[in-house]
């Protein structure tokens, strides 16, 4: 007997650049700049008519985040922002990267105030690049704390590994203080045990 289950959509991810400045070293990116031999990941920026034409069909979520990229360098990205706050789609926004100004942001965050922003700092933010490599962490802490500011909905994520799990407290403690939601990832990568 076959059983047809209805599942629920529950969001599409974007990947909607080819572009970012970090180089973690277990990224995705970095793997194929290596196994490549290149420093240019193939693909296009997605465009805001071919966004509309997705949102033709796709009711749910959008989440725009990266495997090979960070969204904010998409060319289009606050006119993409503004074309889902015009079709009331739900949004949320990944980033880990910097490379974009503060009124960059401000513009970004008003393009759409109900995206929900996630923002990758691994540790305190004066020693994310230790393994985000090229990230201003303390920028990017700033840009976070702009959004809640704003009314922007945000979540610190933060990936575990064995250099900042001693860290967890203190950025914790950060967090609260200012009233962001912390969302703390277990990651095998450079772990040699996590007994939690």
């Amino acid at each position: 007997m076959i059983h047809l289950q209805k599942i629920k959509n529950t969001g599409l991810n974007i990947e909607g650049t080819p572009r970012c400045t970090l180089e973690c070293s277990m990224c995705k990116r970095t793997t194929y700049f290596k196994l490549h031999n290149t420093k240019v990941v193939p693909g296009n920026d997605l465009t805001p008519d071919e966004l509309k034409r997705i949102l033709k069909y796709w009711k749910g979520q959008i989440t725009f985040s990266g495997q090979l990229s960070d969204p904010i360098f998409n060319k289009h990205f606050i006119k993409l922002l503004k074309i889902t706050k015009w079709n009331y789609r739900r949004v949320k926004v990944n980033t880990a990267a910097t490379g974009r100004k503060e009124d960059w942001y401000e513009k970004a965050f008003l393009a759409n105030p109900k995206a929900i922003w996630t923002f990758g700092i691994d540790g305190p933010p004066h020693l994310s690049h230790w393994y985000r490599k090229n990230q201003k962490g303390e920028f990017l802490f700033k840009m976070m704390l702009m959004a809640r500011l704003m009314g922007i909905k945000t979540h610190w994520q933060y990936i575990i590994f064995s250099w900042n799990k001693k860290y967890m407290d203190e950025c914790k403690a950060l967090a609260e203080r200012y009233g962001i939601e912390m969302v703390f990832i277990k990651s095998r990568r450079g772990m040699q045990s996590l007994n939690e």
